[in-house]
Order: structure tokens, then C-alpha cells, then sequence
């Protein structure tokens, strides 16, 4: 992986957001200083940056075999045969709950309109299907995914058919805490470094017991790597959820807790490319709880999203109660819809939502 930094103005400004949001502040990067720019892609794909970022967004698409907990994300809303689905094709090195020395590739569908739902999960040994081939370069037995930040292929299986998609990324990165690095449940020694590609245009096929359709929409790709806590304590757990508002505005929103401590935070993206970092909450709505009859975990399916310094109130509702996944240690997954307002103004949208730990 060939990851580029700031130095000395680049840690500054995410020691700047900390101390903002840690005072229940907002801190708003802009693109003024373009000393620090670092282009990311052609016109034709993803608009250059002149914030001073920890990342590159398209070098540290890249497998790095030294980094730990390596993610390749990918969540999608797309139309196919009349209907909307949810699609998730995750690739996750390193594992959870303490599974270290393992991996975990997985897909999965949901209809948004029906709640119907699949999925299929690969446990791997580590590093199982990966290269340091420049760009993205998966192959495992359920999950096909090359490229780089320009253009990328992707078959994903599940058990009723494949999804068959080409990516093509465009627009402003979203880079997390204004950087791309942040300290995981705001503890040093778990640094981490995430950063999306929220606006991926998306066409191709999905094919679902033996009927194909030609599938078209939008994805969100989210990098993340760096140290993680033992899951499997209990000590350790987040939400998660990444916001694409009908008013443009992309959000990643984290609430980390580890042991009595919580982290919460909003990165959110303009259209213009100007980055806010902001506190944010969410909050379950712990009556709507679902239980799955595969694990006895419960979670919730719906939630209020908060973020005073943007004047929002958003709800947001799971498409389908069943989005469990069972590898590499029971955790949620799910596609939603997304209301409510926004700077006093009223929006839609819709997320993925990911419930990871105890």
C-alpha cells in the first residue's frame, strides 16, 4: 500500500477536529489551501483535493500486507426488474471477535421493496484471496472484485443468483475526521485510517433464481484499516451508518464504545467538497428490536439520527429485520431508508447500518 501524508499541517488538522468535537464543536475543512493538494484521479472520475489528507484514495485501494483489519466495503441502492434492492460485498482481513488470524468475504441482497433477503459468508484464512496487485484485487469463492479509482468489475454470490456490476467512481471524496485517520474509540493505540468513495456510479446485472436484470444505481466504497481491540470481550463495540441525502450531502456517522467510554462523530461531505466534522448521535429505538432465531442476538431496526450543528433530525428504518451476519462473529448489516430533516428542510435518503461487538 502506498499511503501518502501531510506531515505536520495533516496531523495538526485532525488533532484540531478532535479537540473541536471533544468540546461538542463542528470543524469545517475547506479547499482553500491548494499548497496541500493531492490529486486524486482524472476530471473524468474523482475531483482532486486540496485538504490535507493522511491518505490516497487511490494508492491505498491497495492490499498492504503489514496493515491489520483490513476492510473493502461496499454498499449499494440500486433499481433492477422493477423492484430496489440493497447489495453489500464486504471483504474484511483480519476479522473480528478476536478471530485474528482469520478473513471473511462476503455478499449480500435484500429487495427493498418485498424484504426479501440472502446472503453468503466465506471464512478465509488470513489474507486469502488478496494481492498487492495496484488497486483492488479480490478473488475468493464468492467474491470477485479488480480495478483501481477510476473503473472497477464485481461479481458477488449468493446462494439465489450473482450480482454482476461495473463501478465507476466519481466526485468528492469523504475523507473520515477531515483526514482519513482518526483514533479508534478515541484510544491512540487503536489508529485508524478510513476514507469512502460515496459517489459510485453503478450499472450491470443481478441475477436471482435464474432471472437476470439489468441493475443500475449507486454505491459507497469504504476503506478502512488499522489496530482493533478483541471483540470477543464484550469490552468493545460501534455503530455505524453512511448517509446519501436527496440534498447531496454524504455522511459517515461512528458512535464507538469501549468499556465506559464513547466516541461519536459525524464526517460529512458537501457537494462542493467541503468537509465538516461534527458531534452526532444514534440513538435506537430499543421497541423495534428483532431477534434472530440463528444466534439469539437482538438488534434494533430503527434509529434517530442527531446532528445538532447541521440541524438534523433524520429516522432511519431497516428495509428487512433479517440482515444478520453470522461470520466472523454475529453482527448486523442492514440496508435502510433514511427521513426527516436537514437544516430545517426536509430530506430522504438511505444507509447501510453496521452493528459490530457486544
Amino acid at each position: 500500500m502506498r499511503k501518502t501524508t501531510a506531515g505536520a499541517v495533516g496531523i495538526t488538522a485532525a488533532l484540531i477536529a478532535s479537540l473541536t468535537l471533544a468540546s461538542g464543536g463542528t470543524a469545517t475543512v475547506t479547499n482553500a489551501d491548494t499548497s496541500a493538494a493531492h490529486p486524486t484521479a482524472s476530471h473524468k472520475g474523482l475531483s482532486g483535493t486540496s485538504i490535507p489528507v493522511q491518505v490516497d484514495p487511490a494508492a491505498n485501494l491497495t492490499y498492504d500486507p503489514d496493515q491489520p483489519n483490513q476492510s473493502w466495503y461496499l454498499t449499494a441502492h440500486v433499481s433492477a426488474g422493477g423492484h430496489r434492492y440493497g447489495l453489500l460485498v464486504h471483504y474484511l482481513n483480519g476479522g473480528l471477535a478476536g478471530k485474528q488470524a482469520g478473513s471473511v468475504s462476503r455478499a449480500s441482497v435484500v429487495n427493498e421493496d418485498t424484504g426479501w433477503s440472502t446472503r453468503s459468508e466465506d471464512s478465509l484464512p488470513l489474507g486469502k484471496g488478496l494481492s498487492d496487485k495496484q488497486g483492488v484485487d479480490i478473488h475468493t469463492d464468492n467474491v470477485s472484485w479488480t480495478g483501481d479509482a477510476k473503473e472497477m468489475k464485481l461479481r458477488a454470490k449468493v446462494p439465489e443468483g450473482t450480482i454482476d456490476a461495473t463501478l465507476r467512481p466519481r466526485g468528492s471524496v469523504l475523507y473520515n475526521l477531515g483526514t482519513g485517520y482518526f483514533p479508534m474509540f478515541g484510544e491512540a493505540k487503536y489508529s485508524n485510517y478510513e476514507y469512502a468513495l460515496p459517489n459510485v456510479d453503478t450499472s450491470g446485472t443481478l441475477t436471482l433464481n435464474g432471472r437476470t436484470e439489468k441493475l443500475r444505481g449507486q454505491s459507497w466504497l469504504d476503506r478502512q484499516w488499522g489496530p482493533l481491540p478483541d471483540f470477543s470481550t464484550g469490552n468493545a463495540s460501534w455503530s455505524w451508518m453512511n448517509l446519501n441525502l436527496s440534498n447531496g450531502e454524504k455522511v459517515s456517522v461512528w458512535n464507538q464504545k469501549y468499556g465506559d467510554k464513547t466516541n461519536n462523530f459525524a464526517t460529512i461531505v458537501k457537494p462542493d467538497g467541503t468537509h465538516t466534522v461534527t458531534e452526532a448521535s444514534l440513538t435506537p429505538d430499543e421497541s423495534t428490536r428483532w431477534t434472530s432465531p440463528t444466534s439469539g442476538r437482538s438488534y434494533p431496526t430503527r434509529w434517530k439520527v442527531s446532528i445538532p450543528g447541521e440541524h438534523a433530525k433524520l429516522n432511519v428504518t431497516v428495509y428487512a429485520k433479517n440482515q444478520e451476519m453470522l461470520i466472523p462473529g454475529p453482527g448486523y448489516e442492514g440496508s435502510a431508508a433514511v427521513t426527516g430533516t436537514y437544516d430545517h428542510r426536509p430530506v430522504t435518503g438511505t444507509t447501510y447500518i453496521e452493528l459490530a461487538g457486544k
